[in-house]
């Protein structure tokens, strides 16, 4: 069997999956299925602030981003409080009643995001969210997040202190990302704002697909977290950070591109296929169509890159051609459609 030979057989079954597993995303009507939990604020400005990116971030993500309302449960500091979305004190109970019924509703091949908002402690295993009562910590959520065994899953700690959560929690097919890089890191985080603007405000979208990803929001909210140092000419106490391949060698800058971030490149509050996403400009499902096959091109990019190692120079040379010609016919076809230049 020629080396050859034996990498187009390798190529042949990767991109098959990756067509598989693009068929299922599109048929499916996947559905996302996002918990919201506010902790005390400790004092009245941090409870109103608290209060507010968890109220903005649940009314964006039904009114923008179509997520069904029984999808997004949002619990914060107060017994009650005048939202539809808001389903009472972020209490840990509460929590993990809301993560058991997720896990009853959700199906194969759909989406849990938990988001965390307010303030952390702790170090390694004694990590921390301040809740209402007893503090949910990094074991509680690991365990919460291992009956997920057939969805794709994203933890958002948006907390001060919050670093140690990542080492804990990484794992394959799931992305990870936290408001600093230690428990030290403990002043009032700024990233938690600007992470949430990403979705309320059309401010993240680089490449103007009409999407926002984790990893767009993630850049975003880094880079604006930078400038507010920068601007006030302050030492940077808060460096988030992403893993979304299981390594735990997480990273301040994903590219996306190789190694960290190409999960979260691809991880939408809107899942593929959900009814009513804005996918593409205007809705259109024609355009929608033809983001999702450039999506399985880019896939195909990012397969090879992960398998050069295992293939001639002049093989990997030669697909890697065709499918960047096929990816840049793909982009001249969705400019098209839309009407751009």
């Amino acid at each position: 069997m020629s080396d050859r030979g034996a990498g187009r057989r390798l190529l042949s079954s990767v991109f098959a999956a990756l067509v598989a597993a693009a068929c299922f995303t599109a048929s499916a009507q996947a559905q996302t299925h996002v918990l919201i939990a506010s902790g005390l604020g400790g004092e009245p400005r941090f409870s109103q602030r608290f209060r507010a990116l968890g109220a903005d971030l649940a009314s964006a993500l039904q009114r923008k981003y179509r997520i069904a309302a029984p999808n997004i449960g949002w619990f914060g500091e107060d017994s009650t409080f005048a939202d539809s979305h808001y389903r009472g004190r972020s209490t840990r109970d509460a929590l993990e009643k809301e993560i058991a019924a997720m896990r009853a509703r959700a199906k194969a091949g759909e989406q849990i995001v938990v988001i965390f908002i307010g303030h952390g402690a702790g170090q390694e295993g004694e990590s921390r969210v301040s809740l209402p009562g007893p503090d949910v910590t990094v074991g509680d959520v690991q365990r919460w997040m291992a009956g997920f065994t057939e969805q794709r899953v994203a933890v958002v700690n948006l907390t001060s202190g919050s670093g140690d959560f990542l080492p804990i929690l990484a794992a394959p097919g799931r992305v990870v990302i936290t408001a600093t890089k230690t428990a030290f890191e403990r002043n009032e985080s700024r990233f938690a704002e600007f992470f949430v603007k990403a979705y309320t405000a059309d401010v993240a979208d680089v490449d103007k697909d009409g999407r926002v990803s984790l990893l767009e929001a993630f850049r975003y909210a880094a880079r604006e977290t930078k400038r507010v140092y920068d601007d006030a000419t302050k030492l940077q106490t808060e460096h988030a950070q992403l893993d979304d391949n299981g390594t735990k060698q997480n990273t301040a800058e994903p590219t996306g591109r190789d190694g960290q971030g190409l999960l979260a490149r691809r991880f939408f509050f809107e899942a593929p296929g959900a009814p009513g996403a804005p996918i593409a400009a205007g809705g259109d499902q024609g355009i929608a169509a033809l983001y999702h096959e450039r999506f399985a091109l880019e896939g195909r990019i990012d397969s090879l890159r992960a398998l050069k190692p295992k293939l001639t120079p002049a093989l990997y040379d030669a697909e890697l051609e065709i499918v960047l010609v096929s990816l840049a016919r793909k982009s001249r076809e969705i400019r098209k459609a839309e009407g751009r230049p």
